[in-house]
C-alpha cells in the first residue's frame, strides 16, 4: 500500500445532494488516541467518518475483561445507532490519532429515516458490520493467535491507510484478548521473517503480501463480503 488516501470512501458512496445536506451539521475534527467518541447502551451524539483515524469497536464484560469486535477506519463510520428506538451496544474508542468528519447524529437521523440513497448505503454498511463480527467470532475460536495478529495488523492497515502506525504489544494483546507474551512471540516471529517492522510501539509493514499468506482465509473473506455489499466505489484508493 502505497501513499496514504485522504478522505473517507464510505461518505464518497453517498450522493452529492446528501453530503451537501449533511454538510451542514458536519465539522473536521481530530481525534486523540483514547478518546471515547460513544458508549455502549446510549445513542451518540454524532456519529464520525475518519480520515485517518481508527476507531476501536469494544466490548466491556463484567468481570473487568475487554474484547475488540471491529476496526472503524478510512472505508467505515462510527455511530451507526441514530434511528429512534436503537442504541450503541459497545464504545467506540480511538487508537490512532488522525482527523474524521464529524456529523451530528439527528441529522443523519433525519436522512435515512425514510428510504432512500442514504438508508440504502448505510443499510449495507451495517450489513457488513454484523458480516465481519461473524467472521470474527469464528476467527477467534478456530484460528491460531499467529494468524488472527496477522488478520488484525492487515485491517489496521486498511484502515489507517499507510504502512506504519503506532501500536504497544500490550495493546495488541488486548485487541486480541490474548496473553501478551502470546503477542510478543508472533511479533517477533514477524520481524525476523521480514514481514514487519516493530519498535519502540510502531510498527511498519514491509511486506504486505507475506503478511497476507501469515494470515487466515478471514481477512481476505471480509474484504470480499464488504466489497460485495458496497461495490468497487468503496474501495479506497492508494
Amino acid at each position: 500500500m502505497a501513499g496514504r488516501w485522504e478522505g473517507n470512501s464510505l461518505w464518497e458512496l453517498f450522493p452529492v445532494d446528501v453530503r451537501d445536506r449533511l454538510q451542514r451539521y458536519a465539522k473536521r475534527v481530530h481525534l486523540a488516541v483514547g478518546q471515547t467518541v460513544f458508549r455502549a447502551h446510549e445513542r451518540p451524539d454524532a456519529i464520525y467518518f475518519p480520515e485517518g483515524a481508527v476507531i476501536s469497536r469494544l466490548v466491556h464484560l463484567n468481570n473487568g475483561q475487554t474484547l475488540e469486535v471491529g476496526l472503524i477506519g478510512r472505508d467505515g463510520m462510527a455511530g451507526i445507532s441514530v434511528l429512534p428506538g436503537t442504541f450503541m451496544t459497545y464504545d467506540g474508542v480511538v487508537q490512532v490519532a488522525g482527523p474524521a468528519l464529524r456529523v451530528e447524529a439527528a441529522a443523519m437521523g433525519r436522512e435515512i429515516a425514510h428510504p432512500g440513497p442514504a438508508h440504502e448505503v448505510l443499510g449495507r454498511f451495517a450489513w457488513t458490520m454484523l458480516s465481519h463480527s461473524i467472521r470474527s467470532a469464528a476467527c477467534s475460536n478456530f484460528h491460531s493467535i499467529g494468524q488472527r495478529c496477522a488478520r488484525w495488523l492487515l485491517m489496521m492497515n486498511d484502515a489507517v491507510g499507510q504502512d506504519d502506525f503506532p501500536i504497544t504489544q500490550d495493546l495488541l494483546a488486548l485487541m486480541l484478548g490474548v496473553r501478551r507474551a502470546s503477542v510478543t512471540k508472533v511479533a517477533q516471529a514477524l520481524q525476523r521473517s521480514g514481514i514487519i517492522d516493530y519498535r519502540h510501539g510502531h510498527l511498519r509493514i514491509r511486506d504486505r503480501q507475506g503478511l497476507e499468506t501469515a494470515s487466515c482465509d478471514c481477512y481476505q473473506a471480509m474484504r470480499d463480503d464488504q466489497e460485495r455489499c458496497l461495490g468497487e466505489r468503496w474501495l479506497p484508493t492508494t
